[in-house]
C-alpha cells in the first residue's frame, strides 16, 4: 500500500515541522511559541526575555554552590542555611546592580537563644573597618527609639529577624535599607525597625555581595532578586 501526499499536504507538513498542536518553536520568547530547553536542561530566557518583553522568573539554588553565580536580570537565588553562624551568598556583583533580598530565620520565637547583636551582611567576604554608617529608627517594648552607629559591614538585621532590603551598588553609592522584625530576645519582640547602611568608600568595587553573618545559631532562607 502506498501513500500519495498532495503537494498541498506536503506543503503543510513542512510549514508546521517545528509545531507542537499549532505553537511553534523559537529561541527568542514571545507570546504563543516554545522556548526549547539548553544543553543542561535547563529554560534559560536570561539572554533574551529583555528584548521580547515578556516577563521571566528563574530561580536558581545555590544552597551548595562552591562558587559565586553571576545573577541576571529578574532571576532570583535560593540559600537554605540550617544551624549556621555565616552563610556565603555566592553571588557576583558588579556598580550599576540593584537587588531585592529577603532574609527569614526560622528560628523560635520568645527567649530562643536570640543575642541582642546585629546580623551583618560583609560585602567581598571581608570586613572594612569603620566604613560602614548605620541609621534606624525602631519600635521594641521600651517605646519609640532610634540608632545611628559605625561598624565594619553592612547591618541588615537584629538577632533572629526576618528582613527585606534592597542593595543599591555604586562604586561611588554602596547601600543597603529596609525593614525587619526581630525576635528570640525575651520580652522585646516584635521588635520592627527601618534602617539604611551606607558603605562609605567611594573607590573598592563591591564585586561580591559576600557573606552573611549571626550572633547565634540560625536557620532559615535568603532570597535575592536581581531587579537591575
Amino acid at each position: 500500500m502506498r501513500l500519495y501526499l498532495s503537494k498541498s499536504s506536503t506543503s503543510s507538513l513542512v510549514t508546521d515541522a517545528d509545531t507542537v498542536d499549532g505553537f511553534h518553536a523559537s529561541l527568542t520568547p514571545m507570546p504563543h511559541v516554545i522556548v526549547p530547553l539548553n544543553a543542561d536542561g535547563v529554560l534559560d530566557l536570561s539572554q533574551t526575555y529583555i528584548k521580547s518583553d515578556v516577563y521571566t522568573f528563574r530561580r536558581i539554588d545555590l544552597t551548595n554552590a562552591a562558587s559565586d553565580y553571576d545573577l541576571q536580570i529578574g532571576e532570583e537565588a535560593v540559600i537554605i542555611f540550617t544551624n549556621a553562624l555565616t552563610v556565603p551568598l555566592r553571588t557576583r556583583t558588579q556598580s550599576g546592580t540593584r537587588y531585592e533580598v529577603h532574609l527569614v530565620c526560622s528560628n523560635s520565637g520568645d527567649v530562643s537563644g536570640g543575642s541582642v547583636e546585629p546580623i551583618f551582611l560583609l560585602p567581598n567576604n571581608i570586613t572594612y573597618p569603620n566604613n560602614f554608617t548605620y541609621a534606624e529608627v525602631y519600635r521594641n517594648a521600651a517605646g519609640l527609639n532610634s540608632g545611628y552607629a559605625s561598624y565594619s559591614a553592612f547591618r541588615c538585621g537584629l538577632s533572629f529577624s526576618n528582613t527585606v532590603f534592597y542593595i543599591t551598588n555604586f562604586t561611588q553609592y554602596k547601600n543597603i535599607k529596609g525593614f525587619y522584625d526581630a525576635w528570640g530576645i525575651g520580652g522585646s519582640f516584635p521588635w520592627l525597625s527601618v534602617f539604611s547602611c551606607d558603605w562609605l568608600n567611594r573607590t573598592i568595587d563591591w564585586v561580591r555581595l559576600g557573606t552573611l553573618v549571626f550572633p547565634a545559631l540560625a536557620s532559615g532562607y535568603v532570597l535575592i532578586r536581581r531587579l537591575v
